[in-house]
């Protein structure tokens, strides 16, 4: 009987008929007889989630897996004509089909939630050295290369938002042109996205921010709150901005409105201030709100130390953002994977099983009804055992 191999069970989930739709429009099969976009990213995920290492790596260890080709759709490939596509074909089909999957996963979190967390912020893709020229002409003071930057909801630890741009694009800049403010959403935040007029915006939206104050930030405060003698709690008080203009001939929206500035206590550190438009929580829930901002950094850990993002198979600008689209698309496709089932709680305990066995044909939940048949003949044997003549 035909079972399905752990890979083709992950691709199931993926959007197909959509992905071949955005390479219709987009033209990215153009002229391509052999290997089309579908080979490319099917080739892509095999690389992300075995962790290869080089190109080369990538065509061997695919192409020794001829026999389970057929029923993924695709075939085996050459190592000239993976980097010939991975420089010429368009990026956009793999762009859309993972805001396709951000936007599926963001929906059904937010239908089960609601109160719902957002923790914004970017991490840099370092390029630099031969082959990564290109980079040169966005290269500042501390980064040369490319930026990610996404919005990860805190319940689920799964991304709702991402976007490459430049390493020069600040981030703010993206944030206020691309994050869509939603209502009784809470956006965490670091002092990247200080912006008093955007902040005024998300207040307007009746949604909430947490953040950073600047050490600078001009501020009269104009009450004292109840700290509730909460220890790491050093103050909780009411506030206002002092001065009508955020910079040269910029008007500050947020001025004469109440602001909430909460400072933590640190051990061995400075205090840490935080301001927000939340008057609801407790100053202690304020603080746990910015301290699992953590989570975001995480995330960027994860990604790119258990997916493919530390070494390229191409140099060229298109080869590193299908790159990271593919990796992006990898985890989504395996948060969802494990949001069906039942027998991985954690995230890297089904990528270490899809890793080591990606050809293997057994079901997802074969351990799980494995245990649960065990389970129940080991409550059967001892039923029958404390019975009574």
């Amino acid at each position: 009987m035909y079972s399905m191999t752990r890979f083709s069970q992950l691709l199931k989930l993926f959007p197909k008929s959509s992905f071949q739709q955005a390479v219709k429009k987009h033209k990215a099969d153009h002229y391509v007889k052999n290997f089309k976009s579908w080979d490319l990213l099917v080739t892509m995920l095999y690389g992300q989630i075995t962790q290869t290492r080089s190109l080369r790596r990538l065509v061997d260890g695919f192409n020794s897996h001829s026999h389970n080709h057929y029923h993924l759709g695709t075939s085996t490939c050459k190592r000239s004509t993976i980097s010939e596509s991975l420089s010429k074909r368009s990026v956009e089909p793999f762009k859309q089909v993972c805001d396709l999957l951000l936007n599926q996963a963001s929906k059904k979190h937010k239908r089960e939630c609601k109160n719902l967390v957002s923790i914004i912020d970017s991490t840099p893709i370092r390029l630099a050295g031969h082959g990564y020229e290109w980079t040169e002409k966005w290269k500042n003071r501390k980064e040369q290369g490319l930026k990610i930057h996404v919005e990860l909801n805190q319940q689920n630890n799964c991304p709702s938002y991402a976007n490459i741009t430049a390493s020069n694009v600040i981030d703010i800049t993206d944030a206020k042109a691309n994050i869509k403010i939603q209502k009784g959403t809470t956006y965490v935040m670091d002092k990247a996205y200080i912006d008093y007029n955007w902040w005024h915006e998300i207040n307007q939206k009746q949604a909430y921010f947490v953040t950073r104050r600047k050490s600078n930030t001009g501020y009269k405060v104009t009450k004292e709150l109840d700290n509730n003698n909460d220890q790491d709690i050093q103050s909780d008080q009411v506030i206002e901005f002092k001065y009508k203009h955020s910079g040269v001939k910029r008007i500050n929206k947020y001025h004469g409105q109440p602001l909430r500035l909460v400072t933590v206590y640190r051990p061995d550190k400075k205090p840490m201030a935080l301001i927000t438009n939340d008057f609801d929580r407790s100053a202690s829930e304020i603080a746990k709100l910015y301290k699992d901002r953590w989570q975001i950094e995480l995330f960027f850990k994860w990604i790119k130390q258990k997916l493919k993002l530390k070494t390229y198979f191409g140099r060229s600008e298109n080869a590193v953002k299908i790159q990271i689209y593919c990796a992006l698309i990898a985890f989504l496709l395996m948060n969802k994977l494990k949001n069906q089932t039942k027998n991985w709680p954690k995230m890297i305990d089904l990528q270490t099983w899809l890793k080591h066995g990606l050809f293997v044909r057994d079901s997802i939940n074969t351990d799980y009804y494995k245990r649960r048949r065990a389970k129940k003949e080991l409550i059967k044997r001892l039923q029958t055992t404390l019975e009574f003549p």
